[in-house]
C-alpha cells in the first residue's frame, strides 16, 4: 500500500501500565479490534491521507523528530491498521461489501452491542435493568395529573453503565403514563456516510429479550410519500446503538406490564452539522421539513396509540472529542448551563429555540442528539415537556465529558 489512507476513526489518549498511549478505535467496531500506538506513531498515522507516500512520510518524520524511521516500521504500522480495518483499503472494502450483502438479505437487525454493552443472557440483562429502576426510585417520580398521557421521551444513548439510571427515569414515564402500541424511535446516526437526512429500516430488531417487529405499514406509508430513497444508507442501522438501546428498555418495560407486543418504527436521524455551520434552520431543508410533516400527521392520526422516543445524548467536550484542552470544573459548569438552556426550549416544545441555542455557538458542545431531539419537538403531540434527569459522564483519563438528560413530554 504505497499511499495509505485512514478511515474515520476515534483517537484518544489512554494510560496503559503507566505509559501514555493513543487508542485508535473504529466507531462501527467492524473488526472488534482496537490499536494502541505511541505519540510518534500517531504522527506517522496522521499522514495516512492517501496523498503521502512512504517516502514522503519518512521525510516529514525526519524533519519533525530528527531521526530516520525505516520503511519497514511504517509498513508494519500500515499492516496493523489494515488488519483492524482502520484503513480505507481493498481489505476494508471487501469486508464492507460482505457485511452489507449479509445485512441486505437478512429480515432481522441482530443486536450489535449484546455481550459488549449489556449481557447476552436475558435473565442477567433483566436483573441489570432492574437495578437501574431501583436506583431511579431514589429520584422523585414525575408528579403529573392523574389523566396525563406521556406522548414522548428523551432518553440517553450513552452506555448503560454510565447512563442506566437516567434511562430508567425516562422509561418510568412510559410505565406510569403511557401504554403505546407503536413507538417511533428517533436515533442519532453517528456513522452514516450518506446525505440522507433520515434513514429507515424495515428489519425487525432482535435482542436477548426476543424480536421486536417493525411497523411495515407506517414504513411503507413514509416510503410511498417520499420521492427520495429512505433506505439509502440503511447499513448504518447495523452497528448503530442509539436505537438498539431504546428497544432493550422498551422490551423490559413491556415485560413489567405483561402487555401485548408493541411495534417500532426505527428512524436514524443524520447530522444537522451543515445547517448549524450555515446558520439555516432544518425547517428550511425541503426533505427535513417534508419528512417531519409526514411523521407529525401519522402521530396526529394514531393519537394515544403512539409514543415518540428520541435516543439522544447532549454535549461531547474534551480531548477525546477534538478540543485542545481537557475539561475543567469551569468547563463542566458552562456545559451544564448551556445544556439546561437548550433543554428549557425543549420543555416549551420549541424546536427552533432548541436549534438556535446550539447554532448560535456553532455547536461548540458537539450535541450529537441535535437531530433526533429537534425531530421529536417538531412532531410530538404534547402540551409541555419536563426535564427529569441531567448528568455528566466525566472521563478523567481522556479529560473529556459526555452529558445527557431524560425528559418527558405530556398532554
Amino acid at each position: 500500500m504505497d499511499y495509505p489512507k485512514l478511515r474515520y476513526i476515534e483517537a484518544f489518549p489512554v494510560n496503559v501500565n503507566g505509559q501514555r498511549l493513543i487508542c485508535l478505535r473504529d466507531p462501527q467496531n467492524l473488526s472488534g479490534k482496537i490499536v494502541f500506538v505511541s505519540p510518534e506513531s500517531l504522527f506517522i498515522i496522521s499522514l495516512f491521507d492517501g496523498k503521502h507516500s512512504i517516502l514522503d512520510i519518512q521525510e516529514k518524520f525526519m524533519r519533525r523528530f530528527g531521526r530516520l524511521v525505516f520503511s519497514d516500521e511504517i509498513k508494519r504500522l500500515i499492516s496493523q491498521l489494515d488488519e483492524a480495518l482502520l484503513l480505507d483499503s481493498e481489505n476494508y472494502r471487501a469486508f464492507k461489501r460482505k457485511i452489507e450483502e449479509e445485512f441486505r438479505k437478512s429480515s432481522v437487525r441482530k443486536s450489535s452491542h449484546c455481550g459488549l454493552s449489556y449481557p447476552e443472557r436475558s435473565d442477567e440483562l433483566k436483573n441489570w435493568l432492574e437495578s437501574f429502576f431501583k436506583e431511579a426510585e431514589h429520584y422523585n417520580a414525575s408528579k403529573q395529573p392523574d389523566d396525563v398521557i406521556t406522548r414522548g421521551i428523551i432518553s440517553p444513548h450513552i452506555d448503560f453503565r454510565r447512563g442506566g439510571k437516567s434511562y430508567a427515569v425516562a422509561y418510568r414515564e412510559l410505565l406510569n403514563f403511557c401504554d403505546p402500541e407503536i413507538c417511533l424511535i428517533l436515533g442519532t446516526s453517528h456513522y452514516a456516510d450518506v446525505e440522507n437526512p433520515f434513514i429507515l429500516t424495515s428489519k425487525n430488531f432482535k435482542t436477548p429479550f426476543g424480536e421486536v417487529e417493525t411497523d411495515k405499514e407506517i414504513i411503507e406509508e413514509l416510503v410511498r410519500h417520499c420521492s427520495w430513497d429512505l433506505f439509502y444508507g440503511e447499513i448504518a442501522h447495523r452497528s448503530e446503538h442509539s436505537i438498539e438501546f431504546q428497544v432493550v428498555f422498551l422490551q423490559y418495560v413491556c415485560g413489567l406490564r405483561k402487555k401485548k407486543k408493541f411495534k417500532i418504527v426505527p428512524i436514524l436521524c443524520n447530522s444537522f452539522f451543515k445547517m448549524v455551520h450555515n446558520g439555516t434552520s432544518p425547517k428550511e431543508d425541503e426533505r427535513v421539513s417534508y419528512f417531519l410533516k409526514l411523521i407529525k400527521d401519522i402521530v396526529e392520526a394514531l393519537d394515544k396509540r403512539v409514543c415518540i422516543i428520541a435516543g439522544a445524548d447532549l454535549a461531547h467536550v474534551g480531548l477525546k472529542f477534538g478540543d485542545p484542552q481537557p475539561v475543567t470544573q469551569s468547563i463542566l459548569n458552562w456545559v451544564k448551563q448551556r445544556d439546561i438552556l437548550s433543554l428549557s426550549f425543549a420543555e416549551k416544545i420549541d424546536a427552533e429555540g432548541f436549534f438556535k441555542s446550539i447554532e448560535e455557538e456553532k455547536d461548540k458542545r458537539k450535541i450529537c442528539g441535535l437531530s433526533p431531539i429537534y425531530s421529536l419537538l417538531s412532531t410530538v403531540k404534547a402540551n409541555y415537556g419536563k426535564i427529569l434527569d441531567y448528568d455528566q459522564a466525566l472521563e478523567p483519563d481522556t479529560g473529556s465529558v459526555v452529558s445527557f438528560a431524560s425528559m418527558g413530554f405530556y398532554s
